[in-house]
């Protein structure tokens, strides 16, 4: 009861100290719990959507037309099948009279999809209600009637063919877990897809079987079936159950929503930082009344409780605060966040969530308050290496809660991890030099010898805000320049890139596409032929066997891909520009084995040899065809993708493969023509060529960039206002303890504007030196990882950084102004007086 008291006592008589600790504590917790109170609600959407958005129990898909046989061995070892349907999609040229897109089109079957369907937008259904398109007819989205300049009921030419655009698509459930690209879909009948001619040998087409079992299993027991059909069938084969389309869902969400959770950690630090530097000032405040209390006997188990169920009191006023705005806020966020990411989730007030996270909480004040409370109980000094010893479950704590929240393992371990360092490392070489310093002395300028006094005096407070301000500009330097990079290392040299990118090429056509292109004005270029193939042994080992024991862990954690041994191979003697060899050597020449006794040299693209595990020297056998061709590498290369000319991971020795069936892959200029007569011309002459519009995919994708690097923007600018705020709590709240200094200053007859001076300095050197050092480590930053992401294009952006550079300090300043002149024109007896 008197533990009870002494907390209510000690909120009573600290109204302002405990305004400003909820306040920060508020905005510390409010973006990692939003958003992970949304993340959550999606992924429980998900776990019961999961099998609308595949429309079956279980799929197994190919890039190759699955025969019978396999059909047959399929079904041998599945559960008792309901009903079951083949599916084909492939990539084409799409025109109207005026305009020419690259869509994907879809062939529908009877009663598919099993689970979901389409919703169009006469309000009628699909498959309940719905008949199939006739042998004519499409169904497209919205999206596809703007891009050709079509409506309903007109006209779209697909292959060879005219049909009638009968239905318009409102909703689809399958829509979800097709992230093939940008393309938007047809829906067309098998009778108007064989009309089409658009499959003929060597064209792209994903072909999928449609399983719909007996019983109604749940999607663990869908995920064991797919799990034991993987291990036995056909290697180009791949299954798919529930679960994976609601990963592969999530995989698309988590490219967000990790660097989210990340913007989101550096808040939750921030204002850790804040909050640790306000409880530690207040009981430093109230050191003499925990002295007198354990002197009139109140034991120091009755202490120590006192005040960690006084910070329990403010973390726990503060998170019900957050998790009532979250509560009373959902609903209308929700709709938002729906628009944003391209999909409808129900909005679960889960309570466990609040729950675990109060548990969390509520270990971290123990964790926060113990280690400072304890040491001033013990009325003696404590060794540094015990200070430090007392925060590591604070620590550990920390780390796990980083862990947790970003959606991919070890990435918010490894980010708490380095920013947990660059604090411990900032605050370690700030003390040591401030204790070397020791300014004692005088200079002419009485501010500037206050402000350094004030400084190696007050060695944690400037320390705090030193290293509050570090974060803030060292993160939001960072997210510019690399948003800066990625849009710089998408569009650098545009004119100099291909305007098309050509496809499905069949060689006997080429001639006739290259007097087609250079008749409007334009040249057929970079022209590689592709050969499908497998590899079957790395070694003599077999191939899914080498790369589960020697792939990279990020490839060991998807099974379905290390069993992929489908690839495009192509050929030829010489690197391009955008090529650079790491090991090895060049291709000795031309390949001149008649009988394939000699092994084929082969080049191997860097990253894809790091996931396969394959080294230099290596020796891999390829099945092309049904013929066994035994290759072994030569070198390794890195290639800039971001130039989008063709190439392969896979590249060949120039006469090993030259009569082999192939396609052709190539590109077409940039120039003064009319680009979209080019795609019309190109599809009336050749109904199965795929023609992509690189300038409307850079569009397209600058724009899914523009909205993350909105978002995340967004986010940061929110990261740096708390930062910010919590360096003007404390700012202020240190200001406050040093009325007495103030007091005195006045007293011995010092100046009202030394005073100011005195404060504007010292604050100013700090947020100057701070922002100084916090654009470097975010240069730096930025630099790293625009090399590992972009090709080692890095776009330095000073502007912004000067921008950042004099605002800080510059609003420090103003504040700091704001504060002081307020208190120095205050009487002396008042200062007295508090």
């Amino acid at each position: 009861m008197l533990v009870l008291e002494l907390v209510y006592k000690a909120l009573a008589r600290s109204k302002s100290f405990s305004l400003i600790f909820i306040f920060n504590f508020c905005l510390a917790i409010a973006s990692l719990s939003y958003l992970q109170f949304f993340k959550g609600s999606m992924e429980s959407s998900l776990d019961t959507k999961a099998k609308i958005l595949l429309g079956s129990d279980l799929v197994v898909s190919s890039r190759f037309p699955i025969n019978d046989k396999q059909i047959d061995d399929i079904k041998s070892k599945l559960p008792e099948i309901k009903s079951f349907s083949k599916g084909i999609s492939t990539i084409s040229m799409i025109s109207s009279d005026k305009r020419a897109r690259l869509m994907e089109v879809v062939k529908l079957n009877e009663g598919f999809p099993y689970y979901g369907g389409l919703v169009f937008k006469d309000k009628s259904v699909y498959p309940k209600g719905e008949a199939m398109p006739a042998s004519n007819e499409v169904w497209v989205y919205q999206e596809v009637l703007d891009l050709l300049n079509l409506k309903l009921q007109d006209k779209v030419k697909i292959g060879k063919v005219n049909f009638i655009i009968k239905k318009v698509i409102e909703e689809d459930s399958l829509k979800a877990i097709s992230f093939s690209g940008f393309m938007p879909k047809i829906y067309i009948s098998k009778e108007g897809l064989d009309k089409t001619e658009l499959l003929q040998f060597g064209s792209t087409a994903r072909y999928k079987l449609n399983y719909l079992f007996k019983d109604n299993f749940e999607n663990d027991k869908l995920e064991e079936i797919e799990n034991t059909l993987e291990k036995s069938i056909d290697q180009d084969l791949r299954a798919l159950s529930p679960n994976d389309g609601r990963d592969r869902l999530l995989r698309v969400l988590n490219f967000v929503t990790n660097f989210l959770s990340l913007v989101s950690l550096i808040s939750f630090f921030l204002g850790l930082v804040g909050l640790i530097y306000l409880y530690s000032g207040f009981l430093k405040k109230h050191q003499k009344d925990i002295t007198i209390l354990n002197d009139l006997g109140l034991s120091k188990k009755n202490l120590s409780l006192t005040y960690l169920l006084h910070l329990f009191v403010l973390v726990t006023t503060s998170t019900i605060i957050v998790f009532t705005l979250m509560g009373a806020s959902a609903s209308f966020l929700a709709p938002i966040i729906e628009k944003l990411i391209d999909f409808k989730f129900d909005l679960n007030l889960d309570y466990t969530f609040f729950l675990k996270s109060s548990l969390v909480l509520l270990l971290l004040s123990l964790s926060i308050g113990l280690p400072l409370i304890l040491p001033l109980l013990q009325r003696t000094k404590r060794p540094f290496y015990k200070v430090v010893l007392g925060f590591i479950p604070f620590i550990i704590l920390l780390l796990v809660i980083s862990h947790f929240v970003t959606p991919n393992k070890f990435v918010g371990l490894y980010f708490a991890t380095a920013i947990l360092a660059i604090i411990a490392l900032f605050f370690a070489i700030g003390s040591v030099v401030l204790k070397k310093f020791d300014f004692v002395g005088h200079l002419d300028n009485l501010s500037l010898s206050l402000a350094l006094k004030n400084i190696v005096r007050q060695r944690r407070t400037s320390l705090t805000l030193f290293t509050a301000i570090l974060l803030c500009t060292t993160f939001f330097s960072l997210i510019p320049q690399i948003g800066s990079s990625l849009s710089a290392a998408l569009t650098q040299s545009i004119d100099d890139r291909p305007r098309f990118f050509v496809v499905d090429a069949k060689e006997e056509q080429l001639k006739d596409i290259q007097t087609q292109v250079n008749s409007m004005g334009a040249k057929l270029e970079n022209i590689a032929p592709m050969i499908r193939g497998r590899i079957i042994k790395v070694n003599n080992m077999d191939f899914t066997k080498h790369s589960q024991k020697n792939a990279n862990k990020e490839l060991k954690a998807e099974q379905s891909e290390l069993k992929n041994r489908a690839v495009n191979l192509s050929y030829r003697n010489t690197l391009k520009q955008s090529e650079k060899i790491v090991e090895g050597r060049e291709f000795s020449g031309i390949y001149d084995s008649a009988d394939f006794s000699k092994p084929i040299e082969v080049s191997v693209e860097k990253n894809y040899a790091s996931r396969r595990g394959i080294k230099l020297n290596d020796t891999l056998v390829f099945d092309i065809l049904g013929l066994e061709l035994q290759a072994v590498v030569v070198n390794i290369r890195t290639v800039k993708w971001t130039e989008f000319v063709p190439n392969f991971f896979l590249i060949l020795q120039e006469g090993a493969l030259s009569d082999a069936p192939k396609t052709i892959l190539a590109t077409i200029s940039t120039g003064d023509y009319d680009a979209t007569q080019m795609l019309i011309k190109l599809s009336d002459l050749f109904p199965t060529l795929t023609v992509i519009d690189v300038k409307n995919l850079f569009e397209t994708f600058a724009v899914l960039v523009k909205n993350v690097t909105n978002i995340t923007d967004k986010m940061s600018i929110y990261s740096i206002i708390i930062g910010l705020l919590m360096s003007f709590i404390i700012i202020q709240y240190q200001m406050n303890l040093q009325k007495n200094n103030i007091l005195r200053l006045k007293m011995i007859g010092v100046k009202n504007k030394a005073i100011r001076n005195s404060f504007l300095i010292e604050f100013g050197l700090i947020t100057f030196a701070a922002s100084s050092f916090g654009i470097i480590l975010g240069s730096i930053g930025s630099y790293v990882i625009s090399n590992i992401l972009f090709d080692s294009y890095w776009d330095f952006r000073p502007d912004v950084l000067l921008v950042y550079f004099f605002f800080i300090p510059i609003l420090t300043i103003l504040i700091v102004s704001f504060f002081t002149s307020k208190m120095i024109h205050q009487k002396e007896n008042v200062l007295f007086g508090e």
